[in-house]
């Protein structure tokens, strides 16, 4: 299916300037806060221990992943993907360390721009930031194509509040969201617009005229992911796409109802995609 051409939109710098404004708010909000992080009040591990995490996952093989990016003649440069997972995606838990959505992402996205002519401005919007990884990936999308664009990124985790993470840089103490992101400010300056809250509530705040590009990885229940797709795909045309996060039947069932119920019902054409058998993701294009 042809995607449909992109042009500028004057609406930008407006949205850009509400969803600040909303920041702003709850950067306030933040100093006034005296939660503690939800990953804790101290390292959860040592420097070697991420380093061991980080040179294991880094080293793990998925073939659907080489796939998409074979079909889409576009690649993440990986050095640029391991290194931003080292500082956001390296974490202490149970189940095994992947980072393959950021290669999704960025070959879909750039896929998308070449078919609608790669120039004009891009609206992304992104459900669950947590440490910012799929944000900055998307954002690496929007530069090595050449294209302008805002990703609108919605999570309830602190951007300006010192806290730790769960990741390697917590050894050298709290640190907030923007000072963990600092050596990739150019990029987050570019085009990425961080918004602070409850996405059944500030969705509903930031509204753009056009969504042409999003990742849900939010809330993981059936009523949530219905809600934040029905808020994109009325501001999606013929072409545009959703890309779903942790559409694993065991693990979280609603996601996969709401899923089907998209593909079968909502006028999607949607797509698994597997990385492993506890990571699959679901790509829904428009009619």
């Amino acid at each position: 299916m042809a995607c449909p051409s992109i042009s500028a939109n004057d609406g930008l710098t407006m949205l850009r300037s509400i969803a600040r404004g909303l920041l702003t708010i709850a950067d306030r909000m933040e100093r006034q806060t005296a939660a503690d992080s939800p990953f804790g009040n101290a390292p959860q591990a040592d420097r070697a221990t991420y380093l061991a995490l980080y040179e294991k996952a880094r080293q793990a093989a998925y073939p659907e992943i080489d796939a998409i990016e074979a079909e889409s003649g576009f690649a993440i440069d990986r050095g640029f993907l391991d290194g931003l997972a080292l500082h956001t995606q390296v974490v202490v838990k149970k189940s095994a360390l992947a980072w393959p959505h950021g290669r999704v992402l960025y070959a879909l996205l750039r896929d998308y721009i070449r078919r609608a002519g790669g120039v004009g401005q891009l609206t992304v919007l992104e459900t669950g930031t947590a440490r910012g990884f799929s944000a900055l990936c998307m954002a690496r999308a929007l530069t090595d194509s050449g294209t302008g664009g805002t990703i609108l990124t919605f999570d309830t985790l602190p951007h300006d509040r010192a806290i730790h993470w769960n990741v390697i840089d917590d050894n050298d103490g709290p640190r907030t969201r923007r000072e963990l992101l600092a050596p990739w400010h150019d990029l987050i300056a570019a085009h990425v617009v961080f918004v602070w809250g409850d996405t059944r509530v500030t969705l509903h705040r930031v509204m753009p005229e056009r969504v042409h590009f999003a990742f849900l990885d939010g809330q993981h229940d059936y009523p949530s992911v219905i809600a934040e797709f029905e808020h994109v795909a009325a501001r999606q045309q013929s072409g545009d796409m959703i890309v779903f996060d942790d559409v694993t039947p065991d693990r979280y069932p609603g996601i996969v109802k709401a899923v089907a119920e998209i593909g079968a019902t909502r006028g999607y054409k949607v797509r698994p995609l597997s990385a492993r058998a506890d990571r699959q993701y679901a790509i829904a294009t428009k009619a």
